[in-house]
């Protein structure tokens, strides 16, 4: 914002000036003195930087009564906005959520007309929101901003303070900014500047020699810019900021070349801003300071593109924050849990710390006692472990009588309730399984069965039998003859006669044979005889006594597996050869059991289809031609030692003589 757009004459005529007298030529200057020299106010810029703030409405300043030439804009357009209500909280332009039209809205005691952002000529950027008043404001007002999540760009500001107010913080006011908002405020009496969250830069320039200058006060960790420029009028020069003491003051702009005339020096040229936000907080950390591109004739800050980037100011880092960081506990990693199931323990190490520069070093744990201990174990556990579960009541006890046992299940279940291995449960504490059992004292007695339904002997004298034992009241057999028993043992067997005998015949049918076929449908036979039965004797008696009576039959077909297919052979054929060993060769089919060539028998079982023969080593050749074999079966001659006999000899001579050869050399 230009200094001079402040100067505003409250009227204008062409002969009349602001004193009211006509030709006087009196004028308002930017102090707002009529007639002023422009040595009455002193101004003062400052800035913001890396600001974040969550949703919702967020108080940026209070405009104090006799504030005037109010100018609060946006440098770029964003989808925040600007409000403001009362000092009573009364709702002046954008309040309750709700956004309301650009206009006129009178509060304070003055008109804020309140802007929004419109298009600019093509290359430019688009302006954001403004509020401005006339004033002087009657009472107390403040201003938000209504945030939208959107992140926060630099906040410059610029106010113009007269020689006779007082400028102080006023402790309860609060200032934030939406991105690239300043706000121009010239207060004629008193001046409250908020009390600021973010960081501040306040530059302060001072007119030529003028009443004493005042002393305006610098805040640490700044991340902000000056943004505002005096007019070309060599008038105002820059002065000194101090902070801490006599600290040299960065914030000066850069001035402008001298050596030009006035309407060739360059438009944009380098200013030094505020400084960032220091990099640490304590422990010592540092400060970069803000470069700026600024329109020498507006003050505003524009792309550095525009400015001679080979007069630009080299970087400028400074210390700050250099008193010790407190001391503070650092903990390590928690150990793993003492035990694998159920409640465990784990434990980490403890270390008092303190930053110095950039590391920090352990310290004596006395420095940290005044801060709240952290704890060094911790109750863990990583699961339930698996537990005994008794699945069944006690069982019977093993005996009637007596000391027994008795049983019952136990498992041991996992923690999501499946049965599994015993090992996973303490051994410890697994429930009895199995226990004694005490049913009482034994007694034993004799115990037997009732007697049998029949006769042994069908007819005649027979017996009738039962089982007698002697026993415990328990069920423990006491010996085989009587044991304990008291008393004596009762019988086992008893006399019956089954009536009178009388001869019968019968047939007698014995056992079913064989299937005489291996698969396929065959017969089986029985022998079936005539006999006469006395009592239980039986004897042999002629067919004929058994005539009246159905002869059982003593043939009947019987049915096999299904027959497969299987290998037929021819016999061997003579042997190639009489000696030196010969080949016999015979034929091999596969045939159904009705006699078919089939390829469905098991080659595996195949008989062999060739054979060697007559291995003897031959003799050597006989000399007389008449001597030869004239018969084809001399072979088996030889092997049936009938050699000895002329007939033999003669018809088989190659042979005979061979064999006795081969006789004298063993």
């Amino acid at each position: 914002l230009h200094a001079h757009s402040l100067i505003l004459p409250l009227f204008h005529t062409s002969t009349e000036g602001c004193d009211g007298v006509l030709g006087s030529g009196s004028v308002i200057d930017k102090c707002g003195v009529c007639g002023g020299r422009e040595n009455s106010c002193r101004k003062v810029t400052g800035s913001f930087q890396n600001v974040t703030v969550p949703l919702g409405y967020h108080k940026i300043l209070d405009i104090p009564p006799g504030a005037t030439f109010i100018n609060i804009t946006e440098r770029r357009a964003s989808p925040n906005y600007l409000a403001m209500r009362s000092g009573t909280g009364a709702s002046v332009v954008n309040g309750r959520w709700a956004v309301d039209p650009p206009g006129e809205y009178q509060a304070g005691g003055t008109t804020f007309t309140y802007t929004r952002p419109r298009a600019q000529a093509e290359g430019e950027e688009e302006k954001g929101e403004s509020l401005r008043a006339p004033g002087p404001t009657t009472t107390q007002l403040q201003l938000y901003s209504q945030y939208f999540n959107i992140p926060v760009s630099p906040l410059s500001y610029l106010f113009i303070v007269l020689f006779s107010s007082s400028l102080y913080l006023f402790p309860n006011v609060y200032l934030f900014p939406p991105p690239f908002l300043s706000f121009l405020i010239c207060l004629y009496d008193n001046l409250f500047l908020s009390s600021l969250p973010g960081p501040l830069t306040v530059s302060v320039e001072d007119p030529p020699p003028a009443p004493p200058p005042i002393s305006v006060p610098s805040f640490p960790s700044s991340s902000s810019t000056s943004v505002f420029s005096p007019p070309s009028s060599d008038r105002w020069t820059p002065e000194r900021s101090r902070s801490r003491g006599s600290a040299p003051n960065r914030n000066a702009r850069i001035p402008p070349r001298t050596d030009l005339p006035p309407d060739t020096q360059p438009p944009f040229v380098w200013r030094r801003g505020g400084l960032t936000e220091c990099s640490a907080s304590c422990g010592k950390g540092y400060q970069n300071r803000v470069i700026l591109c600024i329109n020498r004739h507006t003050d505003e800050e524009v792309p550095e593109r525009k400015c001679d980037s080979a007069a630009k100011p080299g970087p400028e880092e400074e210390p700050c924050n250099t008193h010790p960081c407190p001391p503070f506990w650092e903990a390590s990693s928690w150990s793993e849990c003492s035990v694998s199931c159920g409640p465990g323990v784990q434990q980490r190490q403890l270390q008092c710390r303190q930053s110095f520069g950039n590391r920090s070093t352990m310290v004596h744990p006395q420095r940290c006692a005044n801060l709240t201990p952290l704890e060094s174990t911790q109750k863990c556990q990583l699961g339930l472990c698996s537990h005994w579960e008794v699945g069944s009541d006690w069982s019977t006890c093993s005996v009637d009588c007596g000391v027994g046992r008795r049983t019952r299940s136990v498992r041991c279940i996992s923690d999501q309730g499946s049965v599994v291995n015993e090992k996973e449960c303490n051994s410890r504490a697994r429930p009895q399984g199995s226990e004694e059992c005490n049913m009482g004292p034994c007694v034993t007695n004799w115990y037997f069965t009732d007697w049998s339904n029949t006769c042994s002997a069908q007819c005649g004298p027979g017996v009738q039998r039962r089982e007698v034992l002697c026993l415990t009241r328990g069920g423990v057999r006491e010996g085989g003859g009587g044991g304990d028993c008291v008393g004596e043992k009762p019988a086992e067997m008893k006399a019956c006669n089954g009536g009178p005998c009388v001869p019968t015949t019968m047939w007698y049918s014995s056992p079913w044979t064989q299937c005489n076929v291996p698969c396929g449908n065959g017969t089986q036979r029985r022998d079936i005889i005539c006999v006469q039965k006395m009592g239980n004797d039986f004897t042999v008696t002629p067919a004929s006594q058994c005539a009246h009576l159905d002869k059982p039959a003593a043939v009947q077909e019987c049915e096999m597996e299904e027959c497969e297919p299987q290998w037929f052979t021819t016999e061997w054929s003579a042997c190639s050869r009489s000696c030196g060993k010969g080949l016999q060769m015979r034929e091999v089919r596969c045939l159904t059991p009705d006699k078919k060539h089939s390829h469905e028998c098991d080659f595996n079982t195949k008989p062999e289809q060739e054979q060697i023969c007559n291995t003897i080593p031959c003799s050597p050749q006989v000399t007389d031609e008449n001597c030869r074999d004239r018969r084809h079966n001399c072979v088996m001659v030889v092997q049936a030692r009938l050699c000895v006999y002329s007939y033999y000899k003669t018809a088989c001579c190659a042979s005979c003589t061979q064999s006795a050869q081969r006789a004298k050399r063993h």
